[in-house]
């Protein structure tokens, strides 16, 4: 029985763990400009809000892991371990308002991140995410609230675009009165200036549970979403005469209630720049609807200080040229001894350029209307021309629910319309323009408001410089020129038309307008011939036959000739040797109009390599410089041979009477051989029966009279460089 209450007393202790707590959050990404820590470009924050009354401290994380994604295939980029950096209660505008039975602490967990090298350089971004069960089990509009989770969620840009996400400023109540109207500031501000849009979004859910509280997150393109209780959908978050509804543009929540209770909604903060998302978060939350005494809430107007009109909420006010550019704020409480408190924020204006301190906080002491004035800087311009927008924010300090309202304010200044700058040309034609020629004209742009002109040109698709274009940009106020030069090159020739866009922008504290004006350029080619590629040789063709005894020069000419006179190259390319190993010598050259070069060739029998006859192949090439190259060759075959002659049996008479009566008086072997690559005469040579030499010559067309040798029988050896001759000499005298 112990064993049994135990384990029952064990599971309650383990579901009172994984009790629910949590109230809502978002993840902030903030690039470090001067980092501190080395490797360190971004903070990312987690802000989460935890129900302090009935979460339990044991759901509380002292550490998470956040898992970072690049978006186009969900492959994980690493994790991010955080610690608790920040435990405060959430504050309100009045802390004596705060009600016993609702508290909610902020606890964030921060770090750092390195996202300079190159596996964060992916365009399409990256997304940080976070899940974590479980829900506030009290909240009223989702199914099982107490068995679902949370998905944190910021999607972000990597190293590509310098960038912080949007922060959300903190949150100071989280309940609302029953049949009364509410205001509560979503609003994010971004440093860099981008534009943002708010939206209502289903909660996600992901797939944390009381069992798996805080799983490694699987990534997605559409987490699961919480599902709606029987009457609540995205427009019905919190019912009510007035549901719950975002101001897209401003971020400013609003809702007339008539159901209590505590109600979970998400808001959707999307960045734009440039017309591109390049970002969005996600923040979670929940707002109590109690039943409390009425606050009443704080009434703000304007008023024209040029008319003394007062104008209506969201109303367009025209302010002529020379007109003063302040106006009245006119707002009261109908509680005395409230305190309220004003602000201005810019929707498509810089909140700077409005002359109003930051908040004016006053106390009501009576029900005359009060009066404050704000002016809008001389330098407000639209983008486009459209109306300046921003709202004013009013909140009293009432309890239970201190009490919110906005005024929203356009503004349309008639001095301020922009008129577009003009560019002209001096051209009067759409140029066309030959290779080898140069184009020139003049572009112009000129502005009737005399502002600061930009004027700079681009090609369509490439690079002016790559093609053969110099335009300089040029500055001026009201009217500014440049020149354009186009030497055309052959990229240029190639693509035979190009499109170049001129742009001349006009600057006006600090807003641009701009116009574009487009040159179709149409480039040509002069005709072209090919070279032509000739030898002094007849049919191209050498044969030559060696003979070791001798060294000629084997030489000719090979001219080239263009009728274009344009530059040309002449090259001799050897095939399946060089030219060194074989002993030739050709100089390519490079010249305009008509080349010649001769080449050379000394053989030796080292070039047959022991064969008797070898061809070798040389092709000589002309090509002209043209774009469109045109080119002539020619192959010439030189055959080297060698020096190929009949064995002679060497069959001499061998007997000779030297008697001077002119027959036979002298021996010789009649006519020796050539030499050839293989074979060389070396010597001829006479010895007696004894061994004794009596005649040697390397004359091959010697005689031999006997000398003063005796008769009597003598011997001789014929030497060649692979073999010797040998034979009898009968010498009668």
């Amino acid at each position: 029985m112990k064993k049994v209450l135990f384990l029952l007393l064990l599971f309650f202790i383990v579901h009172g763990v994984r009790a629910s707590h949590i109230v809502g959050g978002e993840i902030e990404v903030i690039q470090i400009k001067n980092p501190i820590v080395p490797n360190s470009t971004h903070q990312v924050t987690l802000s989460l809000y935890f129900d302090a009354i009935n979460g339990r401290s044991a759901a509380e994380d002292l550490t998470i892991t956040l898992q970072v994604y690049r978006k186009k295939d969900l492959a994980l980029m690493g994790n991010i371990t955080c610690p608790q950096t920040y435990r405060q209660p959430i504050k309100y505008v009045d802390p004596s308002c705060q009600k016993g039975d609702l508290a909610t602490l902020l606890i964030k967990y921060t770090n750092t991140i390195d996202m300079s090298d190159a596996k964060f350089s992916d365009p399409e971004g990256y997304m940080i995410v976070w899940e974590r069960c479980c829900r506030n089990n009290i909240i009223t509009n989702i199914q099982n609230p107490s068995n679902v989770g949370m998905v944190f969620y910021t999607e972000f840009v990597g190293n590509t675009v310098p960038n912080t996400t949007p922060h959300f400023r903190d949150i100071i109540a989280d309940y609302a009165c029953i049949n009364q109207y509410f205001e509560i500031d979503f609003n994010a501000t971004d440093e860099d200036g981008d534009s943002l849009v708010y939206n209502l979004v289903v909660p996600w859910i992901g797939n944390s549970s009381p069992q798996v509280s805080n799983p490694m997150t699987s990534p997605s393109t559409s987490y699961r979403e919480a599902s709606w209780v029987s009457g609540i959908d995205i427009n019905n978050v919190i019912p009510g005469e007035i549901p719950l509804r975002i101001d897209s543009q401003t971020g400013v929540l609003s809702v007339k209630p008539n159901k209590l209770g505590l109600y979970v909604f998400s808001v959707m903060v999307e960045e734009f720049r440039k017309g591109k998302r390049i970002g969005r978060m996600k923040r979670d939350f929940q707002l109590k609807v109690i039943d409390c005494i009425y606050n009443a809430p704080p009434v703000v107007g304007v008023a024209n200080q040029n008319s003394k009109k007062v104008f209506s909420n969201n109303e367009i006010v025209t302010i002529k040229k020379g007109q003063k550019r302040c106006f009245d704020i006119l707002f009261t409480d109908p509680d005395i001894k409230q305190i309220v408190t004003l602000s201005v924020k810019g929707v498509n204006i810089d909140t700077k350029k409005i002359l109003f301190p930051t908040t004016l906080s006053t106390e009501i002491k009576s029900s005359d209307t009060l009066r404050a004035t704000f002016c809008l800087d001389e330098c407000i311009i639209t983008r486009n021309n459209v109306p300046a927008e921003f709202y004013i924010l009013i909140s009293d300090n009432g309890c239970p629910v201190p009490q919110n309202r906005s005024f929203k304010m356009r503004v349309q200044f008639e001095e301020n319309q922009n008129t577009k700058p003009t560019i002209t040309t001096s051209l009067t034609n759409n140029p066309v323009v030959m290779y080898g020629d140069t184009l020139r004209f003049s572009v112009f742009g000129n502005d009737v408001d005399n502002d600061t002109l930009s004027l700079s040109g681009a090609g369509r698709n490439f690079n002016l410089a790559n093609y053969g274009f110099n335009f300089p940009s040029k500055n001026g106020i009201g009217s500014v020129n440049s020149i354009l030069q186009f030497i055309p090159n052959c990229e240029a020739l190639r693509q035979k038309q190009l499109l170049l866009d001129f742009i001349v922008r006009d600057q006006r504290c600090g807003i641009s307008a701009q116009t574009l004006y487009s040159v179709p350029v149409e480039v040509k080619g002069k005709p072209n011939n090919a070279p032509t590629v000739l030898t002094s040789l007849n049919n191209n063709t050498i044969t030559y036959t060696l003979n070791p005894n001798q060294s000629n020069d084997v030489t000719f000419n090979v001219n080239s000739q263009d009728i274009d006179n344009e530059i040309i190259s002449l090259i001799g390319v050897p095939k399946g040797f060089d030219f060194k190993s074989a002993q030739m010598t050709f100089e390519n050259k490079d010249g305009k109009g008509k080349l010649s070069s001769l080449f050379t060739w000394k053989p030796t029998c080292s070039l047959l390599g022991g064969q008797d006859l070898r061809e070798f192949i040389v092709n000589f090439s002309a090509k002209d410089n043209n774009c469109f190259q045109m080119k002539d060759s020619v192959n010439v075959k030189l055959i080297l041979k060698d020096n190929l002659v009949i064995d002679n049996p060497f069959e001499p008479f061998n007997t000779f009477t030297p008697n001077a009566d002119g027959k036979n008086d002298f021996f010789n072997l009649g006519n020796i051989p050539d030499d050839n690559c293989k074979r060389q005469f070396q010597k001829f040579e006479i010895v007696n029966r004894w061994g004794k030499s009596v005649f040697l010559t390397d004359d091959r067309n010697f005689n031999w009279d006997g000398g003063e040798a005796p008769s009597g029988q003598y011997f001789y050896a014929l030497t060649f460089s692979d073999k010797v001759f040998k034979g009898i000499i009968n010498l009668i005298k």
